[in-house]
């Protein structure tokens, strides 16, 4: 990654990621900041744990980009980017409208008497992808509440329905339930392992057969290529699980 570092090189972006291989993020800030570089971290789903929304800052991040809805669930549309002032106060220039004028623009002692700019921002890159402000406050109260939660009692009550879950599925041929937590990302997601020679179906057409079928239940298909399907309870209804649970006894010929 240092050899790769040029004069034209602007920032290094750090996704926190389970790919074996992927330098920790202490070790990219280190070099960055040898090289007088910025660290932007892909945070967007990296909650919980709500210990992130700082972590990664104290890791060296300089700025760290989270998605406002997935474990927020705020408005989907929306984000958060936190870090350094002066990396947040760029941005949010490159959000400015074009009807601004420099004799009556609020912000015109602080960059244009100063000579900080030469004139207002107009249209900046990010214009395009602005959030509306209902969408603003919408994230901000989505934030309190997230930070409000019992994040333990969560977490006991995804485990004891993935636990109900593998063991209505328990038993059905080629198939093996599992929980899987990952540390990093504390939700247990209820794996399951499919022997397809005895299923009669890849987990591919487990995948489609479920989104395609009524209702339609959206699995994680991330580890399909090993024959693995997986159930993340974040996104479920308490009385959706019965339907997971019928569905994929359904389709795997229970």
């Amino acid at each position: 990654m240092e050899a790769a570092i040029t004069d034209q090189t602007t920032a290094i972006l750090w996704p926190v990621s389970d790919i074996p291989g992927v330098a920790s993020l202490e070790e990219v800030s280190e070099i960055a900041h040898r090289h007088d570089l910025d660290v932007i971290v892909d945070a967007a789903a990296a909650l919980p744990p709500v210990s992130n929304l700082r972590r990664f800052i104290d890791l060296g991040a300089d700025a760290v980009i989270f998605s406002g809805g997935k474990a927020i669930r705020g408005p989907q549309s929306t984000g958060i980017v936190a870090g350094r002032a002066d990396l947040i106060e760029s941005i949010a220039l490159q959000h400015q409208d074009m009807d601004v004028y420099p004799q009556t623009w609020s912000l015109r002692g602080k960059y244009l008497e100063s000579g900080l700019l030469p004139g207002p921002p107009h249209h900046g890159i990010g214009r395009g992808f602005k959030v509306g402000k209902e969408e603003i406050i919408g994230l901000m109260v989505a934030l309190e509440r997230y930070l409000a939660r019992d994040h333990e009692a969560e977490f006991a009550a995804w485990l004891a329905r993935v636990n109900a879950m593998a063991n209505a599925l328990d038993g059905i041929p080629g198939v093996s339930p599992e929980v899987f937590i990952d540390p990093r990302r504390p939700i247990p997601v209820l794996r399951l392992n499919l022997d397809e020679a005895v299923v009669g179906k890849s987990a591919y057409d487990i995948v489609n057969e479920l989104a395609e079928g009524e209702p339609p239940v959206l699995l994680s298909e991330g580890f399909a290529f090993r024959g693995l399907v997986g159930v993340n309870p974040m996104g479920l209804q308490e009385h959706e699980d019965a339907i997971v649970v019928e569905r994929l006894q359904a389709v795997l010929g229970a």
